[in-house]
């Protein structure tokens, strides 16, 4: 799919759709929901007040007016989003309308500031998800949430061929096509109508009260006795405000490349990295985020188990019982010899092939096949990072998230140093920009071990898992090894 768009498109307005326009849909996404779905996974639904009420599975109660008081704390929080995001959309907008450069690369691509519109209109649709994804993640529906993503990305990109081949026409052949841009932003609408309208009928089939309740906020008791209402309660508040910090690191280190690439690389480069990073990064979105997903769900019920939302013990961390933190230990040791195994034949193959590869999709380009076959180093590094960082945001106290977001501050500064230099000092372009992101994702990957383990010294029960243990078998790496000479 992406070679027939790239081929349609060209590589310039690819590059600006998947860097730039990227980058300002991300920002608006991240930066509004990621640190309140942390919130909503240290959410303890056992123990909060009105936990006795369960959602009724009895079907002939399909019509029950309010959701039961836990859930309806989840939707309380999972709103916030979308007015935030609603807030920091406008915002951009105006900025870009306002102080956006008038003549550069970008800028001049055909339907610019039409593209950029729709990009902020289908941000704001796809925060109303917010509710409907909060209730599916909490009741653990995920095959209902593959399902709904499944349906959007398949929309995105029939609109996405459909535009590019009505422009294709009028503009006298591909280099001409006046719609070139505009179609990844009718693509992007497309998705984020498709997600909502899936979650909207999927969920309404799940609930056992009407959908549209998910977008009304009620203030409910935070105690048995019922003497302390609110719509989220304070320890929740507290928590917010240090996780949605959080996550605006997060969004530096996780947009980093882009960010640099939008500012120092010219539309060609963009192109480059934006095409490797579609293809390279699908071994990640098919295996690694749906498992950093789900690990992380459980990571935090287990700790959720043997704490509450907001206990913290004398030793100065979340609980967790000696049985889940075993538990625990077994599903880091197994995730990471996943990990290093999928990036062992990655090393091998991937690095070898990666000529062949682009040859079979029409692209000879030098710049492309060294970009993508350090991309597949990158690959490990950026799954181990994921369920490390997963499982210390689950467990970390407010004191211990500050004391991450601060090496994670000193991290993002070593990376925008280093990735500048290898984009301008040493002129690798796109190639360089990816092994910049492994050097960032080495720092963060150090530190979360380091972490992770002292936290399970604390506990004791024998310290944190071991690297020997995820290595793959010896075998595999001598028939690697061979392959590869």
């Amino acid at each position: 799919m992406n070679a027939v768009v790239i081929i349609l498109a060209g590589g310039e307005a690819f590059g600006v759709a998947s860097v730039r326009f990227e980058l300002l849909l991300s920002t608006i996404l991240f930066l509004s929901r990621e640190g309140m779905r942390n919130v909503l996974l240290r959410i303890d639904a056992d123990r909060s007040a009105g936990s006795q009420v369960r959602p009724n599975t009895d079907r002939s109660n399909v019509h029950r007016r309010r959701p039961p008081v836990h859930e309806q704390r989840i939707i309380n929080a999972a709103l916030i989003p979308i007015g935030a995001g609603i807030a920091m959309a406008s915002a951009l907008y105006i900025y870009y309308v306002a102080y956006g450069p008038r003549s550069s690369a970008s800028a001049d691509q055909p339907h610019y500031y039409v593209s950029l519109t729709l990009y902020i209109l289908a941000a704001w649709v796809e925060l109303c998800v917010e509710p409907l994804f909060a209730l599916s993640r909490s009741r653990m529906l995920f095959k209902l949430q593959a399902k709904c993503e499944g349906i959007a990305v398949a929309g995105r990109c029939t609109s996405v061929v459909l535009v590019l081949l009505v422009g294709r026409y009028p503009g006298g052949g591909i280099g001409g096509n006046p719609f070139k841009l505009a179609a990844f932003a009718v693509g992007q609408m497309a998705y984020a109508v498709l997600i909502l309208l899936s979650y909207l009928w999927t969920m309404s089939c799940e609930l056992e009260y009407s959908v549209w309740s998910c977008y009304l906020p009620r203030r409910v008791a935070l105690d048995l006795e019922g003497k302390q209402v609110s719509y989220i309660g304070p320890a929740v508040k507290g928590l917010a405000v240090t996780l949605v910090g959080q996550s605006l690191l997060k969004h530096f280190l996780t947009q980093g490349d882009n960010m640099v690439m939008a500012k120092f690389a010219t539309p060609a480069e963009m192109g480059t990295f934006a095409f490797i990073s579609n293809y390279g990064s699908i071994p990640a979105r098919i295996v690694f985020l749906p498992l950093e997903e789900a690990s992380r769900a459980m990571f935090s019920k287990m700790a959720n188990r043997g704490s509450g939302s907001a206990s913290v013990d004398d030793a100065g961390f979340f609980g967790m019982s000696a049985d889940d933190a075993r538990i625990s230990r077994h599903v880091l040791t197994t995730l990471g010899k996943l990990h290093l195994l999928i990036g062992t034949i990655l090393l091998v193959f991937g690095t070898l092939l990666s000529p062949t590869l682009l040859s079979l999709i029409g692209q000879r380009d030098l710049a492309m096949q060294h970009t993508l076959a350090a991309y597949c180093i990158y690959l490990p590094f950026m799954g181990m990072n994921g369920f490390l960082e997963a499982f210390a945001h689950c467990v970390a106290t407010k004191k211990q998230l500050l004391r991450i977001s601060t090496w994670m501050s000193c991290f993002t500064v070593v990376y925008a140093l280093f990735a500048i230099q290898m984009l301008h000092g040493l002129e690798l372009g796109s190639a360089g920009m990816v092994i910049a992101n492994m050097v960032n994702m080495a720092l963060r990957i150090s530190y979360c071990w380091r972490f992770i383990s002292q936290w399970f010294e604390r506990l004791g029960v024998g310290g944190g898992p071991r690297l020997s243990a995820m290595l793959p078998h010896p075998a595999v790496l001598y028939t690697c090894l061979l392959s590869g000479a």
